[in-house]
């Protein structure tokens, strides 16, 4: 099966090859071992679980919410996945088994009652953590017990279908039906039985941790490093699988209730002076500016944004030529027919980063931009009538994308290289499905919503810094590029410009390119500076800048929307979700703190960017590089400047109230 995975690359990768064999022989070995242990002791199996069986009861419940876990999180069904089923199976019974144990000492009504309560509210725990994981992706958490009250509870109840309600109830029911506590109690070997449990607890345990640690630092020594970063995020997950869920709701419980104020509620929003409003005015920056209304409308019913992985401006040879002609001859034939910006620039970076500025107007990152009514570009899509959906070459565990992007970005359908995988893609390698996959998928789902308005972004990767991909063999790239430019990142931009060809090629050949469709082309951010010779051979100084420019081309059938549009205008990745939406006809939101570049004169152009503590600023005739909280050497630009960014920050979470404004 891995081979047929990987049999459609020019090259099979055999590092990731031999690892995917050994992992599916190990987890193999695993499932043969406990398939032999039943078979061996299956007399005394029988008997044990016949003396506890409430205990097996919850075993299997505990199975079966598991099950639900890896389908929901997509985990893989590897060794180690199984591993920390395992564990969790002993973690979340061995109250209940201590329980049994009191009672077969005790033997008393007592006894009785505290073994059938654990049992009871055990069931009742997993069956609310279930419930719970269903809405969140986690554990419950004490934010469940701030909101219950009675009216939260009347509307789950009144919301939920009752037809789900009966049925959670009859089953309840039926498992209090089952618990059975044995009246003969002389040769149940408890003692041993239970000493036996405790140890295998803390040994699953301590080889749980030891692999989920060891593993990923060992792929890392053997140079998987992608696969690496995977196993380590895929390890969030499986602490779901592992950790019991009652001494998750006892500690939540418990916790103090002091708990910190989040940043975004300490900061507030000071009044800009008249010479601030002046000196940033001077900059382009309207303190007070409103969008403009828009007076015409040109909606789009097909939008697809094609976002290349660490995409600079100047590997296209429109820019530089340095660049051979060849490798990006389809490029730079849409950016000579279609409006573009030659002045484009990374908001901030890495990719969440940039994402995060295109799809929340926002120059500054921080994790509490994630909260259930933040306001987002697919929000806002959404809420005019588009299906929205966002596409990712990646594994869905990097850094928890899977639940961490729907919750900051807010799309409607979230699609990872496992999701593709599902649905009988093959020759994800490296980093993830390469181009032509992710232009098929994007072309798939276009003629299925024919009839529907849709938004997709479409992410790729085969222009990862370091090590791009170019999935042609060498007979295929042209001479000028293979020969005279002996390097890894001139090839992987030849691949980006053929995918792009053929999958544009493709839209024209489904007539999915028409008048109703537009099509933008741009990066989630400049590449990383890199020391490699073949890298500073592509030529121009502005590569190693940081932020830099990257690609932003609009291509329709219908270009009405951009008559007034000046592709010498200064612009940043903050402006994007505003543009967007500023050519649907839709208002921007004023927490957005973007412009809508189509309506901005080209000499009121500016790009803002934001990268850990720098804020970046480039105009026509200005650029500026702040230390936002140095305080060293500013002068009063910088201070009003500083003090816009830090502004829009804060606007974004309390909005255009006054409270607080001082």
């Amino acid at each position: 099966m891995a081979f047929q995975f990987y049999s459609g690359e020019p090259e099979i990768p055999i590092g990731i090859f031999a690892l995917d064999v050994c992992n599916a022989l190990i987890r193999d070995l695993l499932l043969a071992s406990i398939f032999i242990f039943f078979r061996k002791h299956i007399t005394w199996i029988k008997h044990a679980a016949k003396a506890y069986c409430p205990i097996v009861i919850l075993a299997i419940l505990w199975l079966g919410i598991s099950t639900v876990i890896i389908n929901s999180l997509n985990l893989n069904f590897s060794a180690i996945t199984i591993m920390s089923v395992l564990t969790g199976v002993i973690n979340n019974v061995i109250f209940v088994l201590l329980a049994g144990y009191l009672y077969t000492k005790r033997n008393n009504l007592l006894s009785k009652t505290i073994y059938f309560l654990s049992y009871f509210f055990t069931i009742l725990i997993f069956y609310s953590d279930t419930i719970y994981f269903f809405v969140t992706s986690t554990h419950i958490e004490k934010v469940l017990f701030d909101n219950l009250n009675n009216y939260s509870i009347t509307g789950v109840l009144y919301t939920t279908d009752k037809i789900v309600l009966l049925g959670i109830l009859i089953s309840f029911f039926f498992l209090m039906l089952l618990f059975r506590a044995p009246k003969r109690i002389h040769n149940l070997h408890t003692k041993k039985v239970v000493i036996l449990t405790i140890i295998v607890c803390i040994l699953a345990n301590l080889v749980n941790f030891t692999t989920a640690y060891v593993y990923p630092k060992a792929l890392m020594e053997e140079g998987f490093d992608e696969e690496a970063e995977i196993e380590t995020c895929r390890n969030l997950s499986r602490d779901l699988l592992t950790k019991s869920v009652t001494t998750n709701l006892i500690r939540e419980f418990l916790r103090n209730d002091d708990r910190p104020v989040t940043a975004s509620n300490q900061l507030y929003r000071v009044a800009f002076s008249e010479q601030e409003t002046k000196l940033l005015n001077e900059l382009g920056i309207a303190v007070s500016e409103k969008p403009t209304p828009n007076q015409k409308a040109f909606p789009y019913e097909k939008i697809i944004v094609i976002i290349a992985e660490s995409f600079h401006r100047d590997y296209l040879n429109f820019y530089n030529s340095q660049i051979p002609m060849e490798t990006t001859e389809f490029l730079d034939g849409l950016l000579k027919k279609y409006p573009h910006l030659d002045h484009y620039y990374t908001s901030n970076k890495p990719t969440t980063q940039g994402l995060n500025s295109m799809f929340l107007s926002q120059s500054i990152y921080s994790d509490e931009q994630s909260f259930e009514n933040n306001v987002t570009l697919f929000k806002t899509l959404e809420s005019n009538g588009y299906d929205t959906v966002f596409l990712e070459a990646t594994s869905q565990y990097y850094n928890d994308e899977f639940r961490a992007y729907k919750k900051r970005f807010g799309m409607q359908t979230y699609r990872a290289k496992e999701d593709l995988e599902r649905q009988g893609y093959m020759g994800s390698s490296g980093w993830g499905f390469h181009n032509d996959v992710m232009y098929d998928e994007t072309i798939r789902l276009l003629e299925q919503n024919r009839d529907h308005k849709i938004f997709i972004a479409t992410k790729t990767i085969d222009s990862h810094q370091p090590f791009p991909y170019c999935g042609l063999s060498e007979r295929d790239i042209p001479a000028n590029i293979k020969e005279q430019y002996k390097n890894v990142y001139l090839k992987g931009i030849y691949w980006e410009n053929i995918t792009l060809k053929k999958f544009f090629h493709d839209l024209e050949d489904r007539n999915l390119l028409d008048d109703k469709t537009l099509i933008i082309v741009t990066s989630d951010h400049n590449p990383h500076p890199s020391q490699n010779d073949n890298y500073k051979r592509l030529g121009q100084d502005d590569l190693r800048l940081s932020p830099a420019p990257i690609p932003l081309i609009f291509v329709s059938k219908n270009l009405q929307p951009f008559d007034n549009f000046s592709s010498a205008t200064f612009a940043s990745q903050i402006d994007f979700a505003p543009t967007l939406l500023g050519i649907l006809g839709i208002p921007s939101p004023p927490e957005f703190s973007g412009r809508n570049i189509t309506t901005i004169p080209e000499n009121r152009g500016y790009a803002i960017g934001c990268v850990g503590e720098t804020v970046y600023y480039w105009s026509k005739d200005r650029q500026l590089t702040i230390d936002m909280y140095s305080g060293k050497n500013q002068n009063d630009y910088e201070k009003s400047l500083i003090h816009w960014v830090q502004d829009s920050y804060v606007k974004y979470f309390h909005g255009n109230s006054t409270n607080g404004l001082q």
